[in-house]
């Protein structure tokens, strides 16, 4: 049995992301997506996101992932983690995307999430660190 994974975000950004993900490997599997916009109600938010659930559930639990700690998506998906087995990670990234399509082995849901934050983590960068000094490129030649 495999992890399930849940995208919930402002907007279309999940489904973004998931043609990003797609456009760069696209035999990537296929993850679930729900779109948190300011005319859904709280009850509306909640059944899209349990309809999610159900979708993206593989038998081993659902990682949700959201944009960004505190929003509604994120305080939504919370609501779930008593009732079901889930585990959410905010603040995602496509790196972390990236790494959960392509995973070879698989892990608990508790250590899969504990994995994919630290991953993402190590995945943000101030570009001008990574490059040799003088090696910073403007675009003018």
């Amino acid at each position: 049995m495999k992890v399930g994974v849940l995208i919930v975000t402002h907007y279309r950004l999940g489904e973004e992301f998931l043609q990003a993900l797609r456009l760069i490997l696209p035999e990537a599997p296929e993850f679930e997506a729900v779109s948190v916009d300011p005319n859904m109600t709280v009850e509306t938010v909640r059944q899209a996101i349990a309809s999610g659930l159900k979708r993206a559930d593989k038998g081993a639990g659902v990682l949700i992932l959201t944009d960004m700690f505190g929003g509604t998506p994120s305080n939504m998906s919370l609501s779930f983690h008593d009732e079901h087995q889930v585990e959410v990670v905010t603040g995602m990234n496509l790196p972390m995307l990236i790494k959960l399509a392509t995973l070879r082995d698989e892990k608990p849901l508790d250590e899969l999430a504990r994995f994919i934050k630290a991953y993402g983590q190590r995945n943000i960068s101030v570009a001008s660190e990574l490059v040799p000094e003088g090696d910073v490129r403007s675009g003018h030649e």
